[in-house]
This record gives C-alpha cells, structure tokens and sequence, in this order.
C-alpha cells in the first residue's frame, strides 16, 4: 500500500510527521510523492488556533476527494487535532477510516495495515511519547537542516494557550540522547540542527541528574555539527547564570524569545510569569554577551483587557528593546482556556488593526537593520536552489532561520547546496538579501 502523508503546522509536527515516515519505511511501506498516487493519506494536524483547526479540517476533506476519484482506500489523520477533537472527527468526518493522536507516534504503523478495514482511536490516553535517536526517521526535505524535538509538552499555563491540553506536561530527553541523535544527522550531511520544543528553557530540569538546557549547548558544541540553532525560549526562565553559559556554548548568535507582550497588566494576565522591564534587561544582557546577536521574538495583540494604553506600552516597549525580527498575532480565543471567560474581549477588527500597526512599526525597523548589512561579508549556509528563478541558490546567514526569516538570494552557479560559502551582501529587497561570492 503506497502511502502520502501531508504536514500542516510548526516544526515540531515535521518532526513527528519524518519519524511517521521513518516507522512507515521501515514496515515496508512504499511512499508516493503525490496524494494521487496514493492508496493511503496521513494527514498530520495542527489545533493550536482557530486558522490552523481550519486548515486542518479544509486539508481533510480535500484529500476526502482522492477516495472517489483517485487510487485512495484510506484517510488517517493523526496530530494535535485528533488528540484535542479525536471524537467529534470519528462522529463528523466519516471519511476518515482512522485517526491517531500525539501520544503514541509508533502505532501509525498498525493504523495503516488496518486503515481500509476499521476506525481505531488511540487519543485518549494522556499524551507521553518521546522518540529517541534509534527512532527510525525520514528528513522530509532535501535541505541542509534538520529540526530535533528536545521536550515534548510544557507546564507554564499560559491563559491563552491550549498547547498542554494536548502535548501534555513537560517532558524532556535524555541529554546523551540528544547528542546522540545531532551526531547522527551530522553523519548524514545536516549542517544546522535547530532545537524546538514547547518550552525549551526548561529542558532537563525533570530529569534528575541530567543536566539543563545550557549543559545540553554545551555538550553539542562537542558533536560535528557546524551550526546549533535553538527555539522557542520563554524568558520567565532565564537567569544570569544562563546568559553566561549560554555566551561559552557553541551556537549560533541568534535568540528566539516570544515575549508575547510589553505591559504589564497584560503580561499578569497571560501568566507570563516575567515583567517588561526584565525582558528589557535579558535582551540586553544577551546582546553584550555575544556579540553580533540576531534577536526574534513574536507578540500576541488583542488579549483580553488589552486597553488602548496597554497597547501603547506595548509599542513603547518594542521601540525600546528593537528586535531585529519579529512575528505578531492576533489573539484566538482557545477552548478550555482561563482566557475564554475574561471580561472586556477586544474585537476581531480591533486586534487585526493594532497587529497591522505592530508590524508597520517593525517592517521600518528590519529594512533598517537589512540596509546596513550591504556590503558586510558573512558566512552563509547553502540551502538549495531558488524559489526565484532569478537566483541560483538561496541560502541564510546565522542570523535566519528556515521558513521565517527570510533568505540571501545568489546567483552564481558554482556554489554547492549543503555547504557553506563566504558572502558579499550586495543588495537589499526588504527582508530578503542578495549575495555574491566573497
């Protein structure tokens, strides 16, 4: 039975969906390249708002499709939304033949043997699955970087966020394993193993013995892997110790902190555990630590409460700390959430203009940033050819990460996708750059 699995949502879900695909090769299961060729579609979830929940069911039904014109005999949908809704599929989307949750990545194997003959539901368990390195996993893109999950859950409570209903508490792998595993995909050609979880500050703190997130940085300084790039870094975590040790490890001078907000009523609302003022001093405290360093963060407008003066001390705070990269969202009232039964929620219209203003406000700050870095000379990492069929190759400098932070377009030929190339930026189209050879 050949098998196409598609993947919606963040890097964590590609992770889950490539160690879907290793178990799936693994058993024997030839892979289609294309739904249509397929006899068997996996689909792997997103719930976390109300535009991925969409996405994710408009995706089903799409694929639904296949089974009356196409060589489909099955459906499964697997991921955050069966864990979260894996009822209410079974009764509402007849065409799905079987669905899986997060809770246990192996048994997508079973489900494909029988998906043509019966429904299963394997979500009702909390969830508690952490792969390891000898987890057999297929990198779904032929690209030089690789994300590895080092926890899984969170245990922060934010009001807003729905994330643990579904990934459950914390829970992190084992130092060694990790190590483990970066060495393995170094062995493989990877050049960039980026760093992803749910809260990942919080690493190792519930393994005892183990060692913190800091000692997992440093341990991989030690692997062959050129660049270690980690994500998603909640500063209610992080302490003058961290920032030191942070500085000695080998990663790249890039941090990725969501702030999610810069006043402080709205921050105790949240339960972001963290005031405005001590992001101020973090951000700080990392740029005179490590020199050079790239800072991204995102922020959530329209929360609850967000009055009009909130969100002025908002764009107060983002002038001052000025983030080299920024995402911003607009909030999504989630199921199950404390923030649901909050009084004075903002309208869509309202949260939709004042995120468009957050990011008028940083488009003017990054094209400055971009603009001063024509003619600097850096190293970039070769991802592989152009999306623009102007360019060659496009590629990153330390300072982007894949998918959100845009690339260095380059022309000439000679150079090899996987590797690096020192880089002349010759030119600046807003977020995107432009190189040349050095």
């Amino acid at each position: 039975m050949k098998v196409h699995l598609t993947t919606l949502g963040c890097p964590k879900n590609q992770v889950d969906s490539e160690l879907m695909l290793g178990m799936l090769t693994e058993a024997g299961f030839p892979l289609a390249e294309r739904p249509e060729d397929a006899e068997c579609l996996v689909v792997n979830t997103c719930a976390f708002i109300d535009r991925a929940r969409e996405e994710s069911i408009e995706t089903i039904l799409e694929l639904a499709k296949l089974k009356k014109r196409g060589s489909c005999r099955a459906l499964i949908v697997t991921g955050c939304l069966t864990q979260r809704y894996g009822g209410d599929i079974l009764k509402e989307m007849p065409e799905v033949d079987g669905i899986l949750g997060t809770s246990n990545l192996s048994r997508i194997v079973e489900l494909v043997r029988q998906a043509a003959g019966r429904q299963d539901w394997a979500t009702s368990a909390p969830p508690g699955y952490l792969y390891d390195a000898t987890t057999p996993r297929l990198l779904m893109s032929r690209v030089p970087y690789a994300y590895v999950k080092i926890a899984e859950g969170c245990d922060m409570g934010c009001t807003f966020c729905a994330i643990p209903q579904f990934r459950g508490r914390h829970r992190s792998r084992p130092l060694a394993d990790i190590v483990k595993e970066v060495e393995g995909l170094a062995a493989r050609g990877i050049q960039e193993a980026i760093l992803v979880s749910q809260d990942t500050l919080a690493y190792g703190r519930d393994i005892p013995g183990n060692g913190d997130i800091a000692d997992l940085l440093l341990a991989l300084g030690a692997t062959r892997i050129p660049w270690v790039r980690p994500m998603y870094l909640h500063p209610a975590h992080v302490n003058d110790r961290l920032v030191e040790r942070w500085a000695r490890a080998r990663v790249v001078p890039y941090l990725d902190m969501p702030v999610q907000h810069g006043d402080d009523g709205v921050l105790r609302a949240m339960r972001r555990a963290v005031t405005a003022k001590r992001m101020r001093e973090i951000v700080r405290a990392f740029r005179e630590a490590i020199p050079g360093l790239t800072v991204r963060t995102t922020v959530l407008v329209g929360f609850p409460g967000e009055s009009e003066a909130a969100f002025q001390n908002l764009l107060e705070f983002l002038e001052d700390t000025r983030f080299d990269r920024l995402g911003v969202f607009t909030y999504s009232p989630e199921e199950g959430t404390p923030s649901v039964a909050y009084p004075d929620q903002i309208s869509p219209e309202v949260a939709a203009e004042r995120a468009a203003i957050v990011q008028e406000h940083q488009d003017r700050r990054a094209w400055e940033q971009s603009a001063a870095l024509a003619g600097t000379v850096t190293d970039v990492l070769v991802d592989g050819p152009s999306e623009d069929p102007a360019f060659a190759w496009e590629g990153r400098t330390a300072g982007q990460a894949p998918e959100i932070d845009g690339v260095v377009y380059l022309r000439d030929r000679s150079l090899t996708p996987g590797r690096f190339a020192r880089i002349r930026i010759v030119e600046v189209e807003g977020y995107e750059l432009v190189g040349e050879r050095a």
